[in-house]
């Protein structure tokens, strides 16, 4: 149930509403205590929704109630549309801040529909208080809504959730996160292309070293021999005498 989420130890609960039910925001939110155990006589405190929220004696009434209680209580304040129309942005957040310093208001909560809010510093007062909320409900739409929740540590938790709005209750089921599955690597080749814009390698395997090793290359000897010799062919024209003429005998010396 909704009500599980939200009503915790958390102090302030802002309920940034997107779907258009301020209307019946304190009914939702009584219903929520109500789950929970919360008397609505005893410890459900609602400040007036009324013209009354003109006067500021009326707030102080309000605190003063929370804070002679006996018991602790829950503390419901009109919707920020409401309170706007009546009191400065200063005194506001002025308001909350007393109630959150009261030792006997267990729980704060403030109904906010941005599409209500005509002040013009509505967005400066949205941001200050989810800022200074310990969980922020979101009705995102009529089935989705999210939780942002600030633990004592530091700690930021922020879920979602998919939901169903019956008569008497919120049913909810969170929205597990799908898990991004991982490539498998590609398989390497040891082959080498010439490819364009392809990848090479330089390092040689032990059988592409026996290879390179046992190359020939053209200019590297081919003989095993050491020794070497000029085989001529005499050609028919060639007159060759057994003994050497004397190259001037013709010279009449």
């Amino acid at each position: 149930m909704l009500s599980n989420l939200i009503i915790t130890n958390q102090r302030f609960v802002v309920i940034i509403d997107d779907t258009a039910q301020e209307k019946i925001a304190h009914n939702i939110l009584c219903q929520l205590l109500r789950e929970q155990g919360q008397d609505e006589k005893s410890t459900i405190k609602t400040l007036p929704f009324s013209t009354d929220l003109k006067n500021w004696s009326t707030f102080i009434n309000f605190y003063k109630k929370c804070a002679n209680d006996e018991s602790k209580c829950n503390a419901i304040l009109p919707p920020l549309a409401d309170l706007l129309c009546y009191q400065s942005v200063e005194k506001i957040i002025y308001f909350v801040h007393r109630l959150q310093q009261c030792e006997q208001v267990q729980r704060i909560f403030l109904w906010v529909t941005q599409a209500n809010l005509v002040h013009p510093h509505a967005d400066y007062l949205v941001g200050a208080f989810e800022y200074q909320a310990d969980l922020v409900l979101h009705l995102e739409t009529s089935n989705t809504l999210s939780i942002v929740t600030r633990k004592t540590g530091g700690g930021v938790s922020n879920k979602k959730y998919t939901y169903t709005k019956t008569k008497n209750e919120f049913l909810v089921e969170a929205i597990r996160n799908v898990p991004k599955t991982t490539p498998a690597p590609k398989a390497t080749s040891t082959t080498t292309t010439n490819t364009p814009g392809t990848t090479f390698k330089i390092e040689l395997n032990e059988d592409e070293m026996v290879a390179r090793n046992t190359l020939k290359l053209p200019y590297e000897k081919t003989s095993e021999t050491n020794e070497s010799s000029i085989i001529y062919t005499p050609d028919d024209g060639d007159d060759f005498d057994e003994e050497e003429e004397d190259p001037d005998d013709d010279l009449c010396i």
